[in-house]
């Protein structure tokens, strides 16, 4: 009997080898949460060429304790059951993969029945590698994401501003040339629109690279990151809308990328350089630092970013300092804890603030069909607001904790 669990794991894998190079850029894009469903898996894997399906869905209790991430103490709770169907399928062969994803949360609330939705947020992508040849890689993905808790997609700070719908398009197509077996280069684009409140926020981002082998431990070269951010529409604050400076925004920062493998098993990627923004030299420079280590059973990763970077809820260029912790172990076959606390510093025109999150999960596998998982998501924010056209600042303090029990039924297949 052909393992279909296995097959699927596979692809994820093939996923996780094109994407690292695109977390380690983890600033320069701005994308929506990953698939819930994506295990993690050897980098050996193979997948045999064919199409692949895999329907699921979730369903379980969430309590949340914040539900309108009300401020100052004001906060109320409420629990309710939370269902999402979603769907994997994709086409996988040597020269060409393509992998669409697509789910969504239906939400029945106890108290706040106001807030029923069939969809209370949707996600889907389609991703697309191919190699025209041994030394050229192709890729692009496109995606939309729709969701009244906006904080969801803002990946790289986590702000909470206020509940109210949001959507985002986008795309980001990109390039890896192979010009010998020392040297690479690589390129990539980033364009997406978010629309919330009748405000639209426009992101281009540029990145380019080059990095040649030295040695047998290091990669070196230089970088390139430009970003460009438009913004329009009702710039009026209010629900949910902060305010800012709507002035577009041009940033670019040159770079120095190096890579050092201590082991087999462990790696570090520092990128950093000066940034300019809007003809000005920024106080902080653009900077990216990460190290992963795999132990036995799981792995550790820690990140550190220096960006800027825009953020649902308000418009304007927003400077972020970040740190991320990452962890998830194995400690026997088929149970999974999954560990990351986050700290973010942010400034913008509207508001400077304070994010400290923590995500703590735990997952057991009964087969290749049943997972029990059980998660908790705890927030703390706290800061200040200026209101735009406003002479003082608003002390602000956003906590929230939300608990999530539930089951998820996969059913992969392989169609040949």
């Amino acid at each position: 009997m052909r393992d279909d669990w296995g097959i699927v794991r596979g692809i994820v894998s093939v996923l996780v080898l094109v994407l690292i190079p695109a977390i380690a850029a983890g600033q320069t894009m701005q994308g929506i949460p990953r698939s819930p469903l994506a295990p993690t898996v050897a980098s050996g894997d193979r997948v045999p060429e064919g199409i692949y399906v895999m329907p699921w869905i979730a369903g379980g209790v969430v309590y949340d304790d914040n539900v309108f991430f009300a401020r100052n103490g004001t906060r109320q709770d409420d629990v309710f059951l939370r269902v999402t169907p979603g769907l994997q399928a994709s086409y996988q062969s040597t020269p060409f993969t393509i992998i669409g994803n697509y789910r969504f949360d239906s939400e029945v609330y106890n108290k706040f029945t106001q807030l029923n939705s069939a969809a209370q947020r949707q996600f889907g992508t389609i991703e697309m590698r191919g190699r025209p040849s041994s030394s050229l890689t192709l890729g692009n993905t496109v995606g939309y994401a729709q969701t009244n808790t906006p904080f969801e997609l803002n990946l790289l700070t986590s702000a909470q501003v206020s509940r109210f719908r949001s959507e985002r398009f986008f795309e980001s197509p990109s390039a890896e040339y192979r010009v010998d077996s020392l040297t690479r280069l690589t390129g990539s684009y980033g364009y997406s629109k978010d629309i919330f409140s009748d405000v639209e926020i426009n992101s281009n981002i540029f990145n380019l690279g080059l990095d040649r082998r030295v040695g047998s431990h290091d990669t070196l070269g230089p970088a390139y990151l430009g970003r460009y951010f438009t913004f329009g529409g009702n710039l009026t604050p209010g629900n949910g809308f902060l305010g800012g400076n709507p002035d577009p925004v041009h940033s670019h920062a040159l770079m120095i990328a190096w890579g050092h493998e201590f082991s087999t098993d462990t790696r570090l990627d520092v990128r950093i350089g000066p940034r300019i923004t809007d003809g000005t030299l920024d106080s902080r420079p653009e900077a990216f630092a990460g190290i992963r280590r795999r132990i036995q059973g799981g792995e550790l990763s820690l990140a550190y970013t220096s960006a800027i970077t825009t953020i649902i809820g308000t418009v304007g260029a927003s400077r972020v300092d970040s740190l991320i912790l990452g962890a998830t172990y194995e400690p026997v076959k088929h149970l999974t804890f999954t560990v990351q606390p986050t700290a973010s510093w942010i400034k913008s025109s509207a508001f400077s603030t304070s994010v400290y999150t923590a995500y703590l999960e735990t997952a057991y596998q009964f087969n290749k069909f049943v997972t029990a998982k059980g998660s908790a998501f705890f927030s703390y924010q706290e800061g200040n607001v200026v209101p735009t056209g406003g002479t003082t600042s608003e002390d602000v303090f956003i906590t929230r904790n939300v608990f999530w029990l539930r089951l998820e039924f996969t059913y992969p297949t392989r169609w040949d």
